[in-house]
């Protein structure tokens, strides 16, 4: 059952019970974060290449990419009808988000490069 909500207060919830979720999408701005909302709650993601260009995840590990309908398709029946793959795919993207997108970690890379701008002169 595919269910359109529109917006939510907290989509959590929403992502916890999904069986996946499926980002076909061409604009690639801001698209990151949906994808990365769903890796976190540990639910799988089958995604454009595109919308996945700025993360460092491994396709087929982490995130399941497809391009044309055909291969959308193939890949979400993949997921649904194969719950382990759901499963490993979800927890890996899960630690992807936990190894690659905390806050303490992009504060001290911050934090670094203000450093170096200051050092430098800037």
């Amino acid at each position: 059952t595919v269910v359109v909500t529109g917006a939510v207060a907290d989509v959590r919830p929403y992502l916890a019970h999904a069986k996946l979720v499926v980002a076909p999408l061409r604009i690639a701005r801001g698209i990151q974060n949906k994808v990365l909302e769903a890796m976190a709650c540990a639910t799988p993601v089958v995604s454009s290449s595109l919308a996945v260009s700025a993360l460092q995840v491994k396709q087929g590990q982490q995130v399941l990419v497809a391009d044309q309908p055909s291969d959308f398709a193939q890949r979400i029946l993949d997921v649904l009808e194969n719950p382990s793959l759901a499963m490993s795919v979800g927890q890996a993207g899960r630690l992807y988000v936990e190894s690659t997108h905390q806050w303490d970690g992009i504060a001290k890379h911050l934090q670094n490069i203000y450093t170096d701008l200051i050092v430098a002169g800037h």
